[in-house]
């Protein structure tokens, strides 16, 4: 029995694309000019609900399956959404955080 373990990294802008939703991040401040920032959610664009990560990420999945990215035969999947600390400088606005996402799965051969 073959085990091959595939990961697929995507772009913020590609996922939400896909799921016609805005990531919805969250910023915590570690130090006085360091902040680590996480994904909270998603915004569905339509509709302004809120999209519980969970829930959005096997949407993504669902997606990629029926686009043929990911095989039918896969049935289990898992993510990890990219958090990031880094430092702000005090004379600066916001910026943006990184924002990618990694869907893995193994399909048995």
């Amino acid at each position: 029995m073959l085990n091959i373990m595939t990961i697929i990294e995507m772009d913020h802008s590609e996922v939400e694309h896909i799921l016609d939703a805005s990531f919805v991040f969250v910023d915590e401040t570690v130090y006085k000019n360091v902040v680590h920032t996480c994904v909270d959610g998603f915004l569905c664009n339509k509709s302004q609900s809120p999209i519980d990560t969970d829930d959005a990420m096997e949407q993504l999945f669902l997606r990629l399956k029926a686009k043929s990215v990911i095989p039918d035969s896969v049935q289990d999947f898992s993510y990890e959404l990219a958090s990031c600390e880094r430092i702000r400088p005090t004379n600066s606005l916001k910026e943006e955080p990184l924002k990618t996402i990694a869907i893995s799965f193994t399909e048995t051969k």
